[in-house]
């Protein structure tokens, strides 16, 4: 029931390049775990980030067999050299101490939740497949049909029908802030950058617990489509209304 995302520190004077990222995560996986491959779902997402001599790289794991299989060929990456569209040298290799590090269970994502507001920030863009083309706006059922989706094929435990209505079909925008940005990716797309306060109006203690626990997944799962190039990107912010 374990999820984690490990922070690869890089060191080497150009940012690391999405494709690249990707194709060396896919030989990786190729070599551990080749059922991936034929995987509705990708059991994984990628992010990078930093800046000039100290960028980063990023593996999110949504599965514990995964982990088990991933995650030593990934700790055994630190003083390398490795290829991730440019060459960099892996200084560390970090599951906790980096902001976009850590490690948790899905029942620990139920604890605590803080009411009926879920604050999202979007840090990559993000978009989501529309009747065919890629959308941008952070709509709270394609926020939250992208996660529940996610969520249903890898979690222990699914949301009870009811709840899941709820989530779709009452949810809300209270507050939001960001802007389009041109996303990298294989085809011409833009995707949302900014912050978003999601509100379940008139919601039951449970429905709020999975709103929490849908919103605290998305900093391992990612959000929308092309999230194994970096996209999608999403981490719950402090928000006091």
């Amino acid at each position: 029931m374990v999820l984690a995302a490990l922070v690869l520190v890089l060191e080497g004077p150009n940012p690391p390049e999405a494709l690249g990222l990707r194709g060396f995560v896919y030989r990786l996986l190729k070599e551990v775990a080749p059922e991936v491959h034929d995987q509705g779902e990708n059991p994984f997402a990628l992010g990078f980030g930093g800046k000039e001599g100290a960028y980063w790289a990023r593996v999110s794991l949504l599965e514990e067999g995964l982990y088990g299989k991933l995650s030593p060929r990934l700790f055994g990456l630190e003083g390398q050299e490795v290829r991730l569209g440019v060459p960099f040298r892996v200084k560390a290799v970090l599951q906790e101490g980096h902001p976009w590090a850590g490690v948790t269970t899905y029942p620990r994502l139920f604890q605590n939740p803080e009411g009926p507001d879920l604050p999202l920030r979007f840090y990559s863009p993000t978009f989501f497949r529309r009747k065919g083309v890629h959308y941008p706006l952070p709509e709270p059922r394609l926020v939250l049909e992208s996660l529940l989706r996610r969520w249903e094929a890898f979690a222990p435990v699914k949301p009870p029908e009811e709840v899941r209505e709820a989530l779709l079909e009452r949810t809300t925008v209270r507050w939001m802030e960001g802007r389009t940005l041109k996303a990298k990716t294989e085809v011409e797309a833009a995707g949302f950058v900014g912050r978003v306060v999601y509100h379940l109006p008139r919601s039951t203690e449970e429905e709020r617990a999975w709103l929490w626990a849908l919103g605290r997944f998305a900093f391992f799962s990612g959000v929308g489509a092309k999230t194994g190039l970096g996209h999608g990107r999403v981490r719950v912010f402090a928000w006091e209304g």
